[in-house]
């Protein structure tokens, strides 16, 4: 099974797998949000009204961002993205995690309060935020996902970071199955998105069964478009053999069908639950997934 990462960081599941599921997909981001940023052009040290903000690196190998010399943030990587207005004021934006296989990176802002530097961030999360700068505010937003809520955080010059709760994920407005061919090289969790599936399974589909199905289904995976519909897969990485999932769509009866295990569960569970209703190829592959562990 060929694997891909997804466009997200992270998920959350509800009871008590919540924590576990954190750290797994957390383990899942590998460094790519880093390497990306090493092969992006980012300044090494920029000027915040006559204060010089830099990053250096620690005795012990980390990072720091240093206000004239004096250091206010510690961490694994660190980069500037440069300065930005907002509500009349310039800041400094960038992003600091701990590099390696554990978190991406996210967001913090260094602003001037009263004429002395001060930080905000960063963000305490395991996400990959992308920035929106508009006159008033800066917005920092992961994406969002079936299954999977975006986080959203506002910044302001008289409220800092503000976590402004979850943005739940909708399906692209007037999305129908004339639409198919948009499912070409999706992710699963996209597939999943595709707005007469996600309508179909959310509303037939079980809250526990959705929980454990959206969960799996975003973490590494790949799927495409092939002559019956589309065919996409995903496992937890740490785990591939005993926590998969797989998602099937017919194009020509527009039926949708799950397939997914948890590690722990001793048979495969299985949406719609009557197998002999679905269409005869993907029983065909179904079996095939099931027999060959995923």
């Amino acid at each position: 099974m060929t694997l891909s990462l997804p466009a997200i960081a992270t998920v959350t599941r509800r009871g008590t797998r919540r924590s576990t599921r954190r750290g797994i997909l957390a383990a899942l981001l590998l460094s790519t949000p880093m390497m990306a940023f090493a092969e992006n052009a980012r300044p090494d040290s920029v000027d915040l009204g006559g204060h010089i903000v830099t990053v250096t690196e620690t005795e012990d190998f980390d990072q720091a961002v240093v206000v004239d010399g004096e250091p206010i943030l510690t961490n694994g990587l660190i980069f500037l993205d440069g300065t930005v207005e907002v509500a009349g004021q310039t800041v400094v934006t960038g992003v600091a995690g701990s590099g390696g296989n554990a978190c991406g990176g996210t967001p913090f802002v260094i602003s001037l309060a009263d004429g002395v530097p001060k930080l905000d961030g960063p963000i305490e999360s395991c996400s990959w935020f992308e920035m929106t700068a508009s006159p008033d505010q800066l917005l920092f937003q992961t994406g969002a996902y079936p299954g999977l809520p975006a986080q959203v955080y506002s910044w302001t010059p008289a409220s800092g970071l503000v976590d402004q709760g979850p943005k739940a994920f909708a399906p692209i407005e007037g999305q129908t199955w004339a639409d198919f061919a948009w499912l070409a090289g999706k992710h699963p969790s996209d597939a999943l998105g595709f707005a007469p599936v996600y309508a179909e399974f959310t509303s037939s589909m079980s809250a526990s069964d959705w929980d454990e199905y959206a969960g799996i289904l975003v973490q590494m995976g790949s799927g495409d478009l092939i002559d019956q519909g589309y065919s996409g897969n995903a496992c937890n990485k740490l785990a591939c053999l005993s926590e998969w999932a797989w998602l099937w769509i017919d194009k020509d009866s527009q039926q949708a069908v799950a397939v997914w295990k948890n590690e722990g569960d001793e048979e495969p569970k299985s949406w719609p639950a009557d197998r002999s209703t679905w269409p005869e190829w993907i029983q065909h592959a179904a079996s095939e997934a099931i027999e060959g562990g995923n």
